[in-house]
């Protein structure tokens, strides 16, 4: 069972099937979408801004060289193993990811804190912690905090309630920002964002704020950024840290005053802990809101044929892998989950660049199970190569190269420790070959 249909039965099991939360599920997986953008930098050339969606569902932008930077997808193929089709599940218990939370603490005066997300916020008159619906979120690894009319879950008829969480928004598009900002975005990062009519503002405090009305809906992302302790690293994704409402049932008349109250809870919510400047050991983020530091998992080659593999862990599910010339020069870079045991890929490049190639260079990745690749060749040899990895990241990796930039690859072999074979994959993504 994957995560949306965990997500799915979770709250089907909340509401009884009713008709409003299925719009609740389908606003779950609209906050999930990736907006990893993809950056491929080039010194002493003008930096590109990409979003390319490969099939297979990696987000992809190539390099080439000393050129300038181009999208490199749709990569095809995509990874070699057969999608299997997710069987429906009869109703029965729901699975969940992480043990279940224990509930909200709650003052008596009705302030809530969330110090990992850098909050707190005093409840407003006759509305609660939705403890169900927070839990729920919670085991699915999203740390959101639900309110609703005296902690109720929606329903068909009351769709009245407000989640609240951080999230991390494009550069582009912050609270405050000049809109279409070049400013470079991060690989490996998750983007949130609104929809619907844009308008903007600022709080009391100095806070700016942006505001996405698609009346059912609205949506108020304040500037919040994460602040780390002195002299401590900081993500790369830090300074763009927002804190997000999403509101439902404020369509119509009867919407109005539920707009009235999350006004105010806009203006009111208070910065604590991480999101004030620090005094002392600071508050971390909850897991998995910003990407990991790259990590340089194998090198090789020498002169205009080296190479480096780059791995970092998304701010979601995602890994966000790389191929570099080992001056910095981007060859490729990709967004994956974690293949299953038979899934693989391989991609051709030409080195030093496709215009100018003389030689190539195969590479690809398969799962942990993965020992040594054998690549078959027309008209030469096989070239059998162990796989390289870096405990941390759920993938084994290949490289081969130089191989003559006539070579034409044929299939590409997978085998486990034991010699037993995994996979075997016939098609090559990136370049169909490297000469003219």
């Amino acid at each position: 069972m994957n995560l949306e249909e965990l997500v799915r039965a979770a709250l089907a099991e909340e509401a009884k099937a009713e008709p409003g939360e299925v719009g609740a599920y389908e606003r779950f997986l609209g906050r999930r979408r990736r907006g990893a953008l993809a950056v491929a930098a080039s010194t002493g050339l003008a930096v590109a801004l990409v979003l390319a969606v490969a099939v297979g569902g990696a987000l992809v932008v190539r390099g080439e060289g000393g050129d300038q930077r181009q999208v490199a997808g749709p990569v095809v193929p995509s990874p070699t193993s057969a999608a299997t089709p997710v069987p429906t599940r009869p109703p029965g218990p729901v699975e969940t990811t992480v043990p279940a939370p224990p509930p909200v603490p709650v003052s008596p005066t009705g302030v809530v804190r969330r110090e990992r997300q850098g909050f707190e916020l005093t409840l407003p008159k006759g509305w609660k912690v939705d403890q169900s619906t927070t839990r729920s979120y919670a085991q699915f690894g999203q740390p959101w905090l639900v309110l609703s009319p005296g902690g109720r879950v929606i329903t068909a008829n009351d769709q009245r309630r407000m989640t609240i969480f951080t999230a991390v928004h494009e550069p582009r598009a912050y609270p405050g920002r000049a809109t279409g900002d070049p400013r470079p975005l991060m690989t490996g990062q998750s983007f949130g964002s609104l929809s619907g009519h844009r308008s903007s503002g600022r709080r009391a405090d100095g806070r700016a704020f942006a505001v996405g009305d698609q009346g059912a809906m609205l949506q108020y992302a304040i500037a919040w950024p994460y602040r780390c302790a002195a002299g401590s690293p900081c993500p790369e994704a830090a300074r763009w840290r927002v804190l997000q409402i999403d509101i439902e049932g404020t369509g119509g008349q009867e919407g109005l005053k539920v707009r009235r109250v999350a006004r105010r809870l806009m203006e009111s919510i208070r910065p604590i802990t991480n999101a004030l400047a620090p005094a002392g050991a600071s508050v971390p983020e909850e897991p998995s809101l910003f990407a990991d530091a790259p990590v340089v998992v194998g090198r090789g080659g020498k002169g205009v044929y080296a190479w480096e593999k780059v791995v970092r862990k998304g701010s979601g599910q995602d890994y966000w892998t790389e191929i570099r010339h080992q001056d910095g020069g981007l060859m490729y870079g990709g967004s994956y989950q974690a293949p299953g045991r038979s899934e693989q890929q391989a991609m051709i490049h030409c080195l030093p660049s496709q215009k100018q190639a003389s030689a190539m260079l195969v590479e690809g990745y398969g799962s942990e199970a993965v020992a040594k690749i054998v690549l078959e060749l027309k008209g030469r040899a096989p070239v059998e190569v162990t796989t390289f990895r870096d405990k941390r990241f759920p993938f084994t990796f290949w490289v081969v190269a130089p191989l003559p930039p006539e070579a034409r690859p044929v299939s590409f072999t997978s085998f486990d420790a034991a010699g037993q074979r995994v996979a075997k994959g016939t098609s090559f993504a990136g370049y169909p070959n490297c000469t003219p």
